[in-house]
């Protein structure tokens, strides 16, 4: 990464962290009436900035105020943890999207099969679910050798 790069990547995150700072002073307002996209919103940064234990924080006062993410936030919460976290805690939030009243996309489906192939059991699980939910979709799984998964 070059040097312009990392300037930029760093304004970002700062920004992300700024936004989130006066997003919790809003939050303990009398007058703020919560809001799913704002959520949403800040969660997406948050897992693209590679704060994923920011993105949990807010995910879970998401959650205690009964609201659902959007396809976009599981994608990319569901990639962050792929990247940047935990196969278990992507997992979590699959279980999650699972609960949510919105019928899922493939979106989020395709983006754990593929960060799960160095882990067979959760793939299998996640792939039986995507082929009950999605009949008419394909699974790709390639070969054994090319991952090193026997």
């Amino acid at each position: 990464m070059d040097m312009v790069a990392v300037l930029i990547e760093l304004e970002r995150q700062e920004e992300v962290a700024l936004a989130v700072k006066i997003f919790r002073v809003i939050l303990k307002q009398d007058w703020y009436k919560p809001d799913v996209f704002l959520y949403k919103d800040l969660i997406i940064a948050l897992a693209r900035s590679k704060k994923m234990d920011d993105a949990m924080q807010l995910w879970e006062n998401m959650r205690k105020g009964d609201f659902f993410a959007g396809s976009q936030a599981y994608t990319e919460v569901i990639r962050g943890f792929l990247r940047y976290g935990s196969p278990a805690d992507a997992m979590n939030i699959y279980e999650d999207m699972k609960q949510s009243p919105d019928p899922p996309e493939e979106l989020p489906f395709r983006i754990l099969l593929k960060g799960l192939l160095p882990h067979p059991l959760l793939r299998n699980r996640v792939k039986q679910d995507f082929e009950e939910i999605f009949p008419d979709g394909h699974v790709y799984d390639p070969p054994e050798e090319i991952f090193g998964v026997r």
